[in-house]
C-alpha cells in the first residue's frame, strides 16, 4: 500500500474508467488496474464495480475515497511546508480566477505584479466560482480571485477590493441621457444576463429581484465581452463590473443607485502552508495604486 496506488483509486474515481485515469497518471492501464487490484486484495474489500461500461464505486470504496483524499491532501500540506522557505511566495502558486474578474483584472496588474514577486511564477487558471472550490479541495490551484459569497465560509479569505455595479445601455437607448439610475427605472427593459454558475450573474439577479424587477430570459451569454456587443446593437441592457467598464462605442455607463457592490476576495485552504504569503499579495493589490485608479475612475 503506497500513495501512488491512492492516487490511482482517486483518478479512476473521478474519470470512471481505467484507461483515461491511466493516461492521467502517466502510466499504463494494466500497471494501474494491477495496482487497483492488488490494493483491494490487500485490503479485503472490492473499491470499484467493474461490470457496467461506466466504472463506478461501491459503497466500500466510496467510504475509502473520502480517507484517500485526506490522506492525499496531508501529504500535499508536508510537501509543501517542506518546500517552503523564508520567502512565503517563492515557486510556483496556481491561481482560479473567476472569468468576469479575470479579463479585466490581470492586464491591470500582471506586469508589476511580475516585478513584485520575481521569485514568484504565477500561473492564472480561469474558472467559474464552484470549480475554483474544488480545484482548491484537490489541491490543483493554490489561492482563488473570486466575488466573497456563502460558499467561502470554510475557507481562509483575505478581502481585496469592493466593486461598483453599472448598468450599461445603448447611447440609443432611452436612460441613455441619464447619469444614474435607480433599479426601478429598469422595470420592463431587456436586461441581458450571464448563463448560470456565474456568481456575477447570480448578484445581480438578486438586487434585481429585491428591487422588483423582472430579468429577461432573452439571451444569456457565457461573457460580459458578448453581453456588451449586444448592447451596443441596442438589444438590451445589462450589468457591469466597475472594471470592465472600459470605453466602446455606443455604450453608455450608467451608475446605479442606490450602489450595488460586490465584495472580490482572494480564498486559500486553511491548512494552507502559505497563508502569510496571500496576505502578503492581498496586502500589495490593496495597496496598488493602477488598481484603484480604475476602481474610481469615472465612467
Amino acid at each position: 500500500m503506497n500513495l501512488k496506488d491512492f492516487e490511482y483509486v482517486k483518478a479512476v474515481a473521478q474519470y470512471k474508467h481505467f484507461r483515461k485515469a491511466a493516461d492521467a497518471c502517466y502510466v499504463s492501464q494494466p500497471t494501474l488496474s494491477g495496482q487497483v487490484k492488488k490494493l483491494e486484495q490487500e485490503l479485503g474489500v472490492v473499491i470499484f464495480d467493474r461490470s457496467t461500461k461506466q466504472v463506478t464505486l461501491t459503497v466500500q470504496g466510496e467510504q475509502l475515497l473520502k480517507q484517500i483524499t485526506v490522506i492525499l491532501e496531508q501529504t500535499q500540506v508536508l510537501k509543501e511546508i517542506a518546500t517552503s522557505s523564508h520567502d512565503p511566495l517563492k515557486g510556483k502558486i496556481n491561481v482560479g480566477i473567476i472569468p468576469t474578474i479575470a479579463p479585466y483584472l490581470l492586464p491591470t496588474l500582471l506586469t508589476s505584479m511580475k516585478q513584485a514577486f520575481s521569485e514568484t511564477q504565477f500561473s492564472f487558471i480561469e474558472m467559474q466560482t464552484a470549480q475554483t472550490l474544488v480545484a482548491l479541495d484537490n489541491g490543483e490551484i493554490d489561492i482563488a480571485i473570486v466575488a466573497d459569497v456563502a460558499d467561502l465560509a470554510p475557507y481562509h479569505v483575505s478581502p481585496l477590493y469592493k466593486e461598483d455595479f453599472l448598468v450599461a445601455v445603448s447611447e440609443q437607448h432611452a436612460l441613455a441621457k441619464y447619469p444614474e439610475v435607480a433599479l426601478a427605472q429598469l422595470q420592463g427593459c431587456d436586461l441581458l444576463m450571464l448563463n448560470e454558475g456565474h456568481c456575477f450573474k447570480d448578484q445581480a439577479e438578486q438586487f434585481c429581484f429585491s428591487a422588483g424587477v423582472e430579468v429577461s430570459n432573452q439571451y444569456k451569454g457565457n461573457s460580459i465581452e458578448t453581453l456588451l456587443a449586444l448592447v451596443a446593437m441596442d438589444d438590451g441592457l445589462t450589468f457591469v463590473p466597475k472594471l470592465a467598464c472600459t470605453p466602446r462605442e455606443g455604450v453608455k455607463y450608467l451608475a446605479i443607485t442606490p450602489n450595488q457592490q460586490r465584495q472580490v476576495v482572494i480564498a486559500t485552504r486553511k491548512h494552507y502552508p502559505h497563508i502569510a504569503g496571500v496576505e502578503q499579495l492581498a496586502d500589495w493589490l490593496n495597496a496598488h495604486k493602477g488598481l484603484q485608479a480604475h476602481l474610481l475612475a469615472s465612467s
